[in-house]
């Protein structure tokens, strides 16, 4: 079995600066600060020149890029002519794919709402707003600097500029009423014609604010029960709306899956630029698989390390057996599941949690695909877990 001949490419560009930092986020995020475009536009331009050098070298096999995401921190905050090279020196080396996904992640201030034509312009054609909740009390709670008003305006204002709109929203947390969430998400779902909604429940992750309030007895989590009832409700409202959950988090009407995020979920081949980013490709050189590529993480030290030529803070060579792992357990994200032929070595998997598992019908194989039964994704991570470590 030959893994690498899959064709599809995508690249990931972090911009690592926001207005301020939330208090649940545990992403390569910094408090904007004083920066030198230029400096900016050659960094990420080495890094596309030596990646370009990279999928030469393993005869990576792609056709175009088929998908280009810009994440952070704040991307909307990024200075135009950055975006613009960016786009221009990726289109010269890799080629775009006829149909392209150019993703940008936004927030709903009035600054970044009143850009929105101009990044459409430079050829974004899906934008991703962190609107994150739908009323002011849990807006102030997650530490976000707009309110319900300005994102219900900054939704509309994409409705009219893109044809692709996707939504992050954060639920489940403790405090909040499941009837009262089910209405509002209900109401912002009547109100506003969305191709794509992420909905993530609340998670406590180290080196948040969240976190250490949690550990001093200042931040109360729900119990999962809850949890799993919030998740379940939410599911239906979606489906009642026609979105199709396509990720554990994830949903989509038909025909706007996020592509590039199935590139990440299929273990495909994927370039990672900016601070902290990383990325992924299948090399076709013998005895080389898969290899990851780590940026260093801190702006300042990225900046000097890529000013002049491109440097990785680490390149790592994947064990099949780490292969194995890293693709089963983001194939297992999918609703769809993971195709089986994908893995070098299926003896990861424990023989007799997979048949505990089949026969709790939890997890089941059909054409191929291992999957995780629908009821039982909100139990991934420990499935998962028991599948690999019994």
């Amino acid at each position: 079995m030959i893994k690498n001949k899959n064709k599809l490419l995508s690249l990931y560009i972090h911009w690592p600066y926001c207005e301020s930092k939330c208090p649940y986020c545990d992403f390569n995020s910094h408090v904007k600060e004083a920066f030198d475009s230029k400096q900016w536009i050659k960094s990420y331009t080495n890094q596309l020149l030596e990646m370009n050098e990279q999928l030469l070298n393993h005869n990576v096999n792609f056709n175009n890029l088929n998908a280009i995401f810009f994440g952070g921190g704040t991307p909307s905050l990024m200075p135009l002519e950055i975006i613009d090279s960016i786009l221009r020196t990726a289109s010269n080396l890799f080629g775009f794919a006829e149909n392209v996904e150019i993703s940008l992640e936004a927030n709903p201030s009035s600054y970044e709402k009143e850009r929105f034509k101009s990044l459409e312009e430079l050829g974004i054609n899906r934008i991703s707003i962190g609107v994150q909740s739908l009323n002011d009390e849990n807006l102030k709670f997650l530490g976000r600097r707009h309110n319900s008003l300005d994102a219900q305006l900054a939704v509309e204002h994409a409705i009219k500029t893109f044809n692709n709109v996707s939504v992050d929203l954060i639920y489940a947390f403790y405090g909040q009423k499941l009837l009262h969430w089910t209405n509002e998400l209900e109401v912002f779902l009547k109100n506003n014609d969305l191709q794509h909604l992420s909905l993530y429940q609340l998670t406590i992750e180290k080196g948040t604010r969240f976190y250490t309030d949690f550990k001093k007895g200042l931040l109360n989590v729900i119990d999962s029960d809850n949890a799993a009832d919030f998740y379940e409700k939410s599911n239906e409202i979606l489906n009642a709306h026609n979105f199709l959950k396509y990720e554990v988090s994830n949903y989509a009407k038909k025909g706007f899956d996020c592509k590039h995020n199935k590139n990440y979920w299929k273990s495909e081949n994927w370039i990672g630029i900016g601070p902290g980013a990383y990325g992924r490709l299948w090399s076709s050189k013998r005895n080389i698989k898969r290899i990851e590529y780590q940026n260093y993480k801190n702006p300042k030290t990225w900046l000097s390390r890529n000013i002049n030529r491109s440097e990785f803070e680490s390149i790592n060579f994947f064990s099949d057996t780490t292969s194995d792992i890293d693709t089963l357990t983001m194939g297992l994200r999918l609703y769809e599941g993971i195709e089986t032929f994908k893995l070098f070595d299926k003896s990861i998997i424990e023989r007799s949690a997979f048949r505990e598992l089949q026969n709790k019908k939890m997890l089941k194989v059909i054409n191929g695909m291992l999957k995780v039964e629908e009821n039982y994704m909100i139990k991934l991570d420990s499935i998962i877990d028991f599948l690999i470590n019994p």
